[in-house]
């Protein structure tokens, strides 16, 4: 075939004939907030995450484990202090680096995709969540959503959002996959129930 009968068929289609449709890019919502706290938790398995919900008690037995007793990196927040208890944390200005893991207060969880969303501000660091190669984060199951869409339209505009979907994962132009280069190679939610 030559390229004017080419070009002839083509032009002689509909537009966009020749794609399959596209499916429902996204799925139902649940109801209600145990439907949430299933469908974040299935989807944070999916991604190579660990999901641990329950009370404060609860909580901070899976950071123990998960902790292992070495430094965290912890996020300023009260939360945060309350759930670490007497596990050994950073203390203000030391390298990040040093950090075994790190633990976040998550704003919001997005059960489609099972990821956080962090938001950085002037008095919040992202650093928990990206620089140490164990991440936790805890995310209030007040505060699941269904999408991106529906925290956005309930959130503050300041400070910039940190959208965290399990563990990082980097391919090469070969499709070499790597996880834990650009961030953490564990993720633990934590999807804190009221006490």
């Amino acid at each position: 075939m030559n390229r004017d009968a080419f070009l002839a068929r083509l032009r002689s289609r509909p537009a966009g004939t020749h794609l399959p449709p596209l499916p429902d890019p996204v799925p139902p919502r649940p109801p209600a907030s145990d439907d949430l706290c299933a469908a974040f938790t299935e989807a944070a398995l999916a991604t190579g995450s660990q999901v641990v919900r329950g009370g404060a008690a609860e909580l901070r037995a899976a950071l123990r484990t998960f902790g292992r007793a070495e430094a965290a990196l912890a996020q300023e927040a009260a939360e945060i202090r309350q759930l670490l208890g007497d596990l050994p944390v950073l203390p203000p200005g030391a390298d990040p680096f040093l950090a075994a893991w790190g633990i976040s207060l998550a704003e919001a969880g997005l059960a489609h995709t099972g990821s956080a969303c962090l938001r950085r501000t002037a008095s919040t660091s992202l650093l928990p969540s990206l620089v140490p190669p164990r991440a936790a984060i805890v995310v209030p199951l007040k505060s699941l959503y269904w999408e991106l869409g529906d925290y956005l339209a309930q959130a503050p505009a300041s400070g910039t959002v940190h959208v965290v979907s399990g563990p990082s994962r980097s391919a090469d132009i070969e499709n070499d996959l790597s996880i834990g280069v650009h961030g953490p190679g564990e993720v633990l939610y934590l999807v804190w129930e009221a006490d």
